[in-house]
């Protein structure tokens, strides 16, 4: 690849992760040469805030020629078109999770990265919570021992979700598995290697928090390696107060990262529980940090085209074991 001397930032999509994404570039001293909305309303306080011009079309900021880096932050279904299209103009790309709302449009992106010889990443700043990178050297020194089992719980109450994108089929591809579980397939992924099986169940019914949705609102999927680590995954979007947690079992003890606190905590053999230290950071703004080394400095990608389109085969895989589950 070829090195950025000066990052000429555009930011795709201004409202929920895209206002995220334009602080955490801020935060490692960039600001968007040019910001893309179709909401005017959303645009228009993006751009008070940070500056740039202003697109109400993503397509249109990605021809016009003032970039060379995008975060697209769009809902699913629009990633393929526009990661692609700049891909094609030259232009490196921090996509955001998933990589595409399914997996045909995910092979197409990876396929245009392979083509091009461009730079993309996927959002999986998960990989950049500072406690996920002290459990993952865990792992890796064996101070767990042998990993048995790692459980990846990302379950809350999303508020009014039948009203927003995350609930239409058509716009985000699947429900909380797509959008929640994403993040904690690639999870486990990195801590545990490549699943060579995939089981899952999905759900949604009607509850006090709110109606059946188009797509699911609750699912479970467990992962096997081909060393026979397991890993399970679950998460919902009408669970309050919520549980965001990771735990891993092993041989030698038990380590959980619990975002509600913020800590890592170990139980060794003994039943002790202990406390491990870690430095405090923010995920998206390391991530983006990272980001920016890779195109200046020619660091090494921590997550790359290959790592989003795995992560969509096995949502893919989850999906399809749902539809074929056995009934007794």
């Amino acid at each position: 690849m070829t090195l950025i001397e000066e990052i000429r930032l555009g930011v795709i999509g201004a409202g929920g992760i895209g206002g995220t994404h334009l602080r955490s570039w801020q935060a490692n001293g960039i600001a968007p040469v040019a910001i893309a909305d179709a909401r005017q309303e959303t645009l228009d306080n993006a751009l008070a805030t940070y500056g740039g011009t202003g697109f109400n079309d993503g397509a249109a900021l990605i021809a016009s020629g003032l970039v060379n880096v995008v975060s697209i932050c769009t809902p699913p279904k629009w990633h393929a078109e526009l990661a692609i299209a700049a891909l094609d103009a030259g232009i490196a790309v921090i996509c955001e999770k998933p990589l595409a709302k399914n997996l045909e449009q995910a092979q197409e992106i990876a396929d245009a990265v392979a083509r091009t010889g461009g730079t993309l990443t996927v959002g999986f700043c998960h990989r950049f919570q500072p406690h996920i990178e002290k459990l993952k050297a865990m792992i890796d020194n064996g101070d767990l021992g042998m990993v048995m089992t790692v459980r990846n719980r990302f379950g809350g109450h999303k508020q009014d979700a039948e009203k927003t994108w995350f609930a239409s089929k058509e716009i985000a591809g699947g429900g909380v598995m797509s959008d929640t579980s994403i993040h904690s397939i690639d999870l486990v992924r990195h801590l545990i290697g490549d699943p060579k099986w995939v089981q899952a169940l999905v759900s949604t019914r009607e509850t006090p928090l709110g109606p059946e949705l188009e797509v699911d609102d609750t699912s479970v999927m467990t992962v096997k390696t081909a060393d026979g680590t397991i890993g399970i995954i679950d998460a919902s979007w009408r669970t309050p107060p919520g549980e965001w947690s990771v735990t891993v079992y092993g041989t030698n003890g038990t380590a959980v990262v619990d975002y509600n606190t913020l800590t890592l905590k170990v139980q060794d053999i003994d039943k002790t529980w202990r406390e491990i230290e870690v430095e405090p950071g923010d995920r998206i703004v390391r991530e983006i940090a990272h980001f920016i080394e890779v195109l200046t400095k020619g660091v090494p990608q921590r997550v790359t085209v290959e790592d989003g389109l795995w992560a969509n085969r096995i949502l893919d895989a989850g999906y399809r074991a749902n539809d074929n589950a056995t009934m007794v």
